[in-house]
């Protein structure tokens, strides 16, 4: 027992940062709605409020170990550029998609986590797995899906 811990901790720490982040995002929300349903099994004594939560728990419980087997195998691409154009909303300013500028290719990424304000001149890791759909539009590469982004430097804005 003790071997197989050692070789998921050992495992662990090689992964990605970003990744890393994006695993215990996710044990988090199984942890969360596990408590939740404890909570709610405790105070109203009834099952069928609590199946809901439960599966939310497996699912966030079976998505951070996949996310975490792709990161082990190396089942991802990494892609790095700086951000050239970013579109925001117009009520809450979050990023809606960026442009980024890599070697080969621009690249338009579809925002779905609720970051921060993406400024142009941002230097960005995108964390993408390997069998991502990747389509043309305007001579742009668009993903629309990703594992996870890191903003890796800033030359606009202030650290």
């Amino acid at each position: 027992m003790n071997k197989s811990i050692a070789t998921y901790k050992e495992q662990f720490t090689a992964i990605p940062d970003p990744l890393k982040k994006q695993v215990f995002i996710r044990l988090g929300l199984a942890l969360m709605f596990l408590s939740v349903s404890i909570l709610a099994i405790v105070s109203m004594f009834d099952w069928m409020a609590i199946i809901p939560l439960i599966c939310l728990a497996i699912y966030s419980t079976f998505s951070a170990g996949a996310l975490f087997s792709r990161a082990v195998a190396r089942k991802y691409v990494v892609i790095q550029g700086r951000c050239t154009e970013a579109i925001v909303t117009p009520i809450r300013r979050r990023s809606k998609s960026v442009l980024v500028q890599t070697n080969e290719h621009m690249v338009r990424l579809m925002i779905k986590q609720r970051l921060r304000r993406i400024l142009p001149g941002v230097e960005l890791e995108i964390y993408v797995a390997d069998n991502t759909q990747v389509y043309e539009k305007d001579g742009a590469k668009l993903l629309h899906a990703y594992l996870a982004i890191n903003i890796t430097h800033s030359s606009n804005t202030p650290e």
